[in-house]
């Protein structure tokens, strides 16, 4: 996992006002003297911004010999950037990726784990061990190190504050730490080459902890910290420092393994910091903390398992039997309701597993063993195997791992997802004396069409989310969303065919962009530069099927003299020839495929229009509304479809009010030629053909 900042934050620094004062003197003794005056207030957003930086100065490796003790190992600055006027902590934790826990360093030949070197400050003795040390550099922005850390110091097993400072830096200073380590070698030290690490990570504010807008702990925060790249919150309850992300659902995870309990907790479960209703004690959850199971239903057990997933590089985290994850609300055999009160922190909850549940849905877009398992930097879901407990003490961690969900399947089972080496299994069982993990989610209220902002929205949305937000928007009715690339506001409608589309053509171009096209907001795989799409603004065609281009349309180069269509009301857009359309990937004369990507953007798409008259061109004609030239055009308030007679592009820009034909990603009956839409005024055809090298107009659909 990367390091960064928790969170980003925004807020204002500040208002300059201008007042603009003109006075009108008397001229006469006769006239009044007046006097008026106006305000013009300026105001900006600066937002909160902290990055941590490491520059290694020494290697920090050697060799030394047994029954020696070497400080001063290598030598690393970590600096920090931070404009938070209440400053940032530094938090370091053991980071060794092997199973013989976070704060060892592993024999690199060795799997036995009597040989790993353990952590600690020991100078002489028969066990070798490593410590860390910590140099504040002095200077304006010299931080404050946690005692303890400015001599040799065990590394810490869990997140822990090692360093802070309480304002903000000169962004071309910022304010550095420098890290060294000291080892001691016994003479009984098995001859390997052995390697540890330690993560650190930058939060803000300086006590980490401080609520303001948003928030950095994982029970206050706004779901709009939750981004598709990892942001680092608090467990208020236990200062336990989780990775949560945004993944190809459109969810928020937790992207590491619930770990209550490791530390004992000093703190009571509570509805403000806890998924519960009543409180559970600190002192009556520390006492479900056991070293072996005993498969009951009937009170709390939890177990905490040392080390690092060496596929996902996250933590194993703590496994819970039923009892201990329903914190004692799921009690007793039989017991056949869904969970509605757990562990998680509150505002977060247990996944469904059930149905085309959570767990479900997010396989299904990762949809292997491989990518469920995989570290976020592999661009996986980050999945563990930390074994779990049943009548005796934890086994199979490394090969095996069950997700508990909050679905009942019967009496004495819940629903889990389990993942082994080869394997993922969502809405399997398991009895819920057994001890298994817990990965917690967001809870977010359902999304509707009023609750998006972006066109580019669409493609976070889980299947669940797109059907919360098809149920949402009412038939004969526009909504607004914003097409991220180039601020450019659309209407967009459910149609009858029950799909939500565009209610206007695509119009991108019409202005220069200063936004690449990238896959997080254009329906492509590789980036499209500013630069390189501006090129294809034209001010004319030259019918190509190779080159791409497109020409936006208004009263100045229409056949009618007209930016909109006098029938549907919307306005012609942009044509795009087929290179264009299709952003740039199908630019030959002869291509016999469908297309895969095109200038539609992310979470939308062409329409499929194949040349057998199945396509969604074809069935949205075929409804009744829409089964004419008349219920096509009409506007989307008076029951139509509100397709535009735009007209086409080739060596010159012609016919508007006269046809139009809308690209499909389907190949045509030649090899040249696209399939579509084709409307006129009195004729409708779909599935219709188009050469590439004629300019045509894009109406997207959402995925």
């Amino acid at each position: 996992m990367r390091k960064q900042s928790l969170t980003t934050f925004g807020i204002t620094t500040g208002i300059l006002a201008l007042s603009l004062f003109a006075t009108l003197s008397s001229i006469s003794d006769t006239r009044a003297t007046t006097s008026t005056s106006a305000t013009d207030e300026f105001s900006l957003i600066v937002p909160v911004s902290c990055t941590m930086t490491s520059t290694v100065n020494t290697e920090h490796t050697t060799a030394i010999q047994v029954g020696t003790y070497r400080e001063g190992i290598g030598e690393t600055t970590f600096n920090v950037i931070c404009n938070d006027s209440n400053g940032f902590a530094i938090y370091a934790i053991g980071y060794s990726d092997n199973s013989f826990g976070n704060t060892t360093m592993k024999p690199t030949n060795s799997t036995n784990a009597a040989d790993a070197i353990v952590t600690g400050t020991a100078t002489s003795g028969d066990t070798s061990n490593w410590a860390m040390k910590l140099t504040a550099v002095t200077g304006d922005y010299a931080p404050t190190l946690e005692t303890g850390f400015n001599a040799y110091h065990a590394v810490p097993a869990e997140y822990t504050k090692v360093a802070t400072f309480a304002s903000n830096t000169d962004d071309s200073i910022g304010s550095s730490i420098k890290s060294t380590y000291a080892t001691f070698i016994s003479s009984s030290q098995v001859a390997d080459t052995y390697v540890g690490k330690v993560k650190y990570t930058v939060i803000h504010p300086a006590d980490g902890t401080t609520p303001i807008a948003p928030v950095a702990t994982m029970q206050n925060m706004d779901a709009s910290v939750c981004t598709t790249t990892p942001e680092y919150v608090i467990d208020n309850r236990d200062e336990h420092i989780y990775a949560i992300q945004r993944l190809k659902d459109g969810k928020c995870w937790m992207m590491e393994n619930l770990d209550l309990g490791r530390t004992e907790l000093t703190t009571n479960l509570t509805s403000a910091n806890t998924n519960l209703e009543t409180t559970v004690t600190a002192s009556t959850f520390n006492s479900w903390k056991k070293t072996s199971g005993t498969a009951t239903y009937n009170a709390g057990e939890f177990i905490s398992v040392d080390g690092i997933d060496s596929t996902s590089g996250t933590p194993y985290g703590t496994l819970y039997n039923y009892y201990a994850v329903s914190a004692g609300t799921v009690s007793g055999s039989p017991y056949n309701s869904d969970a509605t009160h757990d562990i998680c922190p509150s505002g977060w909850r247990l996944p469904t597993d059930k149905n085309s549940g959570e767990f479900q849905a997010l396989y299904a877009q990762y949809n292997s063993n491989a990518l469920m398992r995989a570290s976020v930097e592999n661009d996986g879901a980050a999945f563990t195997l930390p074994g779990r407990f049943y009548d005796s003490e934890v086994a199979q961690t490394g090969d095996y791992g069950a997700y508990w969900s909050s679905t009942s399947r019967d009496a004495t089972h819940f629903n889990l997802t389990r993942v082994n080496l080869t394997h993922v299994y969502t809405g399997n069982i398991d009895t819920r004396s057994y001890g298994n993990a817990v990965r917690c989610i967001l809870n977010e209220p359902p999304k509707t069409i009023s609750s998006l902002s972006y066109l580019q929205d669409f493609s976070n949305l889980s299947v669940n989310d797109k059907t919360t937000v098809l149920n949402s928007m009412s038939y004969n009715t526009t909504y607004n969303l914003v097409d991220s690339r180039d601020n450019k506001t659309y209407k967009v409608a459910k149609l009858k065919d029950n799909n939500i589309w565009m209610a206007e053509n695509l119009d991108l171009g019409r202005t220069a962009l200063t936004t690449d096209l990238t896959g997080s907001n254009t329906n492509i795989s590789t980036t499209i530069t500013a630069s390189t799409f501006n090129s294809w603004i034209k001010a004319i065609g030259t019918e190509s099927w190779t080159t791409p281009e497109l020409v936006s349309l208004s009263a100045s180069n229409t056949r009618t003299g007209l930016d909109n269509d006098p029938t549907s009301l919307i306005p012609y857009g942009t044509l795009y020839n087929y290179c264009a359309a299709s952003a740039g990937t199908v630019c030959v004369q002869h291509y016999y495929n469908d297309a895969e990507y095109d200038l539609c953007p992310a979470g939308w798409r062409l329409p499929i229009e194949d040349t057998t008259g199945g396509g969604e061109f074809n069935a949205l004609y075929n409804i009744t509304d829409y089964n004419s030239s008349v219920g096509m055009r009409a506007p989307i308030a008076d029951g139509g479809a509100a397709f535009a007679l735009s007209g086409y592009m080739g060596t010159v820009i012609g016919e508007q009010g006269v046809y139009a034909f809308y690209w499909s990603s389907s190949v045509g009956d030649m090899s040249s030629y696209m399939s579509g839409l084709y409307i006129d005024d009195s004729y409708v055809g779909a599935p219709n053909v188009s050469n590439r090298l004629n300019g045509a107009s894009i109406r997207c659909i959402a995925k």
